[in-house]
């Protein structure tokens, strides 16, 4: 039987977690590392390994998996002293989870490259239910080969893959695509709601018409049905995630010489609403401050708003 790759996994947040628990069911060697260690220890208690640094989960695996909050935190997990990259041994593998900007994912290459190794952007779809199911949507940007090589790890926790090509930016430009289409059906959605109440208009014929556009079934009708109940405790997403995905969106537009203007009003509700006390609801969240715009009752904080 051919011996499983050694994997590290480091960042063990909500869907890092999730994804890391699949891979360990599967068998493979692992070694984890996370800043707040107690989080690490429910892996070790299974016969994880837990590194002290990411440099020394990178030294005991063959692949690294990073799932982390953005640009900054992937590159200073990959670099300095004690970064990722000082661990890892030539040949070996990073694949990036988190979403961060094509020229970040293009920038990791080229470190990688320089020590070489080899950095595969695979940026997930899916919230952490799908993640702990086993059923995520991973878009996988480099080197086919080495895509290739990967592919028992990327199946323990996807349903299905989505092939970019050998530039690792563009498997996080289709994710900003995606997620920004996310962003935008949540503020007109948050606008319809509003507007129908404030018309008389019932909103369970706006949320029928939803589902005969969107499907009856799937994470954006889902997120309209947080917006139409107000329900947003159960956050697969927090607004904060939210705030920080539309600054990248903001950015990544930007550097591509195109106007971002849903953003723009996204990124405006997502900080209103994180500074009136939203930010660990769900990023739906966001259309509150729309009702509060508008003169409807809102869940933001009453001591701040």
């Amino acid at each position: 039987m051919e011996e499983k790759q050694r994997i590290g996994f480091i960042g063990l947040g909500k869907m890092g977690a999730e994804i890391c628990g699949n891979i360990q069911r599967k068998n493979f060697p692992i070694t984890v590392y996370n800043r707040t260690r107690s989080k690490a220890e429910p892996f070790e208690r299974k016969g994880a390994g837990i590194a002290e640094s990411p440099r020394e989960a990178a030294e005991q695996s063959d692949i690294v998996l990073t799932s982390l909050m953005d640009d900054v935190s992937v590159i200073n997990a990959c670099t300095g002293e004690y970064g990722i990259l000082k661990g890892m041994k030539p040949g070996s593998i990073h694949i990036g989870l988190t979403t961060v900007s094509p020229a970040a994912a293009n920038n990791l290459s080229d470190i990688h490259k320089e020590n070489q190794c080899h950095y595969i952007s695979a940026p997930v779809l899916g919230r952490p239910d799908a993640a702990a199911s086993g059923s995520l949507i991973s878009i996988l940007g480099g080197d086919s080969d080495i895509v290739e090589n990967i592919r028992p790890v990327i199946d323990c926790y996807s349903v299905k893959t989505i092939p970019t090509g050998a530039d690792p930016g563009r498997a996080n430009a289709l994710k900003v695509c995606i997620n920004y289409i996310a962003m935008t059906q949540m503020v007109l959605f948050g606008e319809i709601f509003t507007f129908a109440e404030k018309s008389g208009v019932d909103k369970e014929l706006i949320f029928k018409f939803a589902q005969m556009v969107l499907g009856e079934t799937g994470p954006m009708i889902d997120y309209v049905g947080k917006i139409k109940k107000r329900s947003f405790d159960d956050a697969g997403f927090s607004l904060a995630g939210g705030l920080k995905d539309a600054l990248l969106f903001e950015k990544a537009f930007v550097d591509a010489g195109v106007k971002a203007g849903v953003a723009a009003l996204a990124k405006d509700s997502l900080l209103a609403a994180s500074v009136n006390g939203l930010g660990d609801k769900d990023w739906s969240a966001l259309t509150e401050m729309i009702r509060l715009s508008a003169g409807l009752d809102s869940q933001a904080d009453p001591k701040i708003s």
